[in-house]
């Protein structure tokens, strides 16, 4: 077991068909820390309101992390947009539930001195602020998407032929997808000069990257749906965006 400093992961959206909960599991067996952070969409609350899905290892997950903050590790659970419904008991303030602290953002310190601004992403995409209504009916698209790609790619095993993900070439094809993520981007960073961080971490777009922009360090620590990936802060103070195998 490879010991590091933190973990940190996000939309893992347990309670949906798309979730790779073995995946996170596996991950937890790999690294000993002291420290997780998860930026959002950890239980697709959204997704249980309309058709309530939950598998064994769905559980297990959330029993792992609960036996992690027992032990000592620090669980911090920042909120998305697919567990928003949970915001309104932390409108005065951060909420403990046991050892784990619920909260829309934290402010981070590296062992190099690097200050990060977490938060999940969403506070910058104003498509689902100003158009909750709209923002249904795009969830719904990607949920059809991701229903498509799963019928795709059985037939694609009966070839003996890899996993391809639809919405990952949508993303790296389409322009306007493109144009979004970029941009996406920009409007994240403008949040580092309010809040005065070296950097700033998200996830919700499922777009994993560390990257320097305008002299400031972005992180976007991806999914595990599709990309899964996470991000590690080493014993020495270093960051790296890994994914499983």
């Amino acid at each position: 077991m490879e010991k590091i400093r933190t973990l940190f992961i996000s939309d893992v959206h347990l309670g949906t068909k798309k979730c790779q909960a073995e995946k996170l599991l596996e991950v937890f067996r790999i690294y000993e820390f002291e420290h997780l952070v998860i930026v959002g969409d950890f239980i697709d609350l959204t997704s249980l309101k309309r058709k309530f899905y939950w598998k064994e290892s769905h559980s297990t997950v959330i029993q792992k992390i609960l036996r992690l903050s027992r032990k000592g590790v620090k669980v911090n659970y920042i909120l998305g947009n697919h567990d928003h419904y949970l915001r309104g008991l932390i409108k005065e303030s951060n909420l403990n539930i046991g050892d784990i602290e619920i909260s829309d953002d934290i402010f981070y310190t590296t062992k190099k001195g690097e200050t990060i601004y977490i938060c999940h992403g969403d506070q910058f995409d104003g498509f689902i602020r100003l158009h909750p209504f709209l923002y249904m009916i795009g969830d719904f698209a990607y949920e059809l998407s991701f229903k498509i790609n799963t019928i795709y790619n059985k037939i694609r095993s009966v070839f003996g032929l890899e996993y391809w993900s639809l919405s990952k070439f949508l993303k790296s094809k389409v322009k306007d997808a493109i144009s979004f993520v970029n941009d996406f981007k920009m409007l994240s960073l403008m949040k580092l000069e309010e809040v005065e961080c070296d950097s700033i971490m998200i996830g919700h777009i499922h777009t994993p990257a560390i990257e320097d922009l305008e002299e400031k360090k972005y992180y976007n620590t991806g999914d595990m749906v599709e990309s899964c990936s996470y991000i590690i802060e080493d014993l020495d103070g270093n960051l790296k965006l890994l994914y499983c195998l």
